[in-house]
């Protein structure tokens, strides 16, 4: 079978699943060591239950509020909200074009993953003259690194496929690998196995025990790669749990975790004092049948006195731990570098002008690593596209280029821009500024397209001041 079998036959293997391969599968059938720990794997595994809002410490008197996913969704959405990316320049280029438009639409999913679980992997792959994309995250396993800390090895694990009554997935392998000629070729190598309906990796079984897979070739090698053929992303940070490690970490690992341990427990407690703060009415059941009134309100005993009854209404604390439980949200924002009031309440703290600039000036930081890292990845999906192209024979070849745009983010304040382009206009009025060079810097444009602007504008101011013909 050829390349652009084996390759339509990965279609479906984004599902997430927190097992990961086992690591002596992969030593045994490939022949090399995931790079990632035992302790590694523990930690992704807790990332992956904070994410599914499934922590270690849920139960029935905490119930988990979701911060994991919330944070990943903020830091994601703030880093693509103005985001952009044309590649252009030939045929070529206009056909990568359309397929990463088709993939943007994910992208923030996919940055969010990436940044909740450590890593995500973008495996472009071609489908009836398209190329998509699909998204990994523990079902793939970096299996090398180069001296840049690129992941260029690894592994992915499909979806579980079902054949009559049984169930099987398969292991496709990926790496560069040194002929005895001293040449590299690209290798990709694929083995199948028995396994359950939520995954698991069981005895091995040949690819043609799965209809899908009959056709595959247990390894294939390409020539004159310089890349392989997917893109890994990890967040910008440093890895806390294993310092020498080239893995990623979750932007809420170590310390924060532990955060927001306490967020859940402390909101908890909010609850409960609401609960049990409830007003209360002590009255004889005697007095009042029971089952027309109100179980929230009255509670019923037998006293010595018929006609006792006592109202009891507590104060409620809820001032004290709401603060609290504010302290603990700034603090998780700190750690992972959101400003104050993205996942907090604004108002719970008073904050001058200067401390607002500078909560926005370390989220305007985090944002901006996080879109280098981001665009390093998106390169690496293009060079794999247009691999791809000359793969698959998908459209002829042809040289391109790439343009990304990410804005300001959380620095471009509407109300700030708005301000200042009415005070430009004041500029360009007093000529203190000219026409031209407004042009250039609120439309974005070179020098000749704002002189081509201001043509334009002129002969149109022509034709409206344009006396009209007297009529006879």
């Amino acid at each position: 079978m050829g390349l652009i079998d084996w390759a339509r036959n990965l279609f479906g293997f984004g599902k997430l699943n927190k097992e990961t391969t086992p690591a002596g599968t992969i030593e045994k059938e490939f022949g090399v060591q995931p790079a990632a720990s035992r302790k590694m794997d523990d930690n992704i595994n807790l990332w992956w239950s904070l994410y599914t809002n499934h922590p270690p410490w849920e139960s029935c008197d905490v119930r988990p509020l979701g911060l994991p996913g919330a944070i990943g969704r903020e830091l994601a959405r703030h880093a693509l909200t103005e985001f952009s990316v044309a590649v252009s320049g030939s045929a070529r280029g206009s056909y990568i074009n359309r397929q990463m438009q088709l993939a943007a639409a994910k992208f923030g999913i996919n940055l969010e993953l990436g940044l909740c679980l450590g890593g995500v992997c973008l495996k472009p792959y071609p489908d009836n003259g398209r190329v998509l994309v699909d998204a990994f995250t523990t079902r793939f396993t970096p299996t090398r690194f180069d001296g840049t800390g690129k992941a260029i090895g690894g592994v992915f694990e499909s979806d579980p496929v079902r054949q009559g009554k049984d169930w099987f997935v398969r292991l496709e392998y990926h790496d560069f690998q040194t002929q005895e000629d001293g040449s590299t070729v690209y290798v990709v190598e694929n083995r199948a196995f028995r396994s359950g309906s939520g995954g698991g990796i069981g005895a091995q079984v040949p690819l043609s025990a799965v209809k899908e897979w009959a056709d595959l070739s247990d390894r294939e090698e390409i020539e004159l790669l310089e890349g392989p053929l997917f893109a890994y992303f990890k967040p910008p940070s440093a890895n806390n749990i294993e310092p020498t490690s080239a893995l990623g970490v979750s932007v809420y690992s170590g310390p924060t975790v532990d955060l927001i341990r306490q967020a859940d427990e402390q909101w908890q407690q909010l609850r409960r004092e609401y609960k049990t703060g409830k007003r209360r009415m002590l009255i004889d059941k005697a007095v009042m049948d029971a089952s027309q009134a109100d179980d929230e309100i009255y509670e019923y005993g037998v006293f010595s006195n018929k006609d006792f009854f006592q109202f009891i209404n507590p104060e409620i604390r809820d001032d004290p731990l709401y603060n609290g439980f504010q302290r603990i949200l700034q603090r998780i924002e700190f750690n992972v570098g959101l400003a104050f009031g993205t996942i907090s309440d604004p108002q719970s703290v008073e904050k001058t002008a200067t401390e607002i600039l500078a909560a926005k000036q370390r989220q305007f930081v985090t944002e901006k690593a996080i879109q280098a890292a981001f665009q390093s990845t998106l390169d690496d999906l293009i060079y794999s596209m247009d691999a791809w192209c000359d793969l698959a024979r998908l459209v002829p070849a042809g040289a391109y280029s790439v343009d990304y745009n990410w804005g300001d983010g959380v620095l471009d304040d509407p109300e700030t821009k708005r301000q200042d382009m009415a005070m430009d206009m004041q500029r360009v009025n007093t000529l203190l500024m000219s026409r031209k060079q407004f042009i250039m810097k609120w439309e974005g444009v070179d020098e000749e397209a704002a002189k081509k602007i201001l043509s334009e504008i002129d002969d149109m101011d022509e034709i409206v001041t344009e006396p009209e013909e007297e009529i006879e």
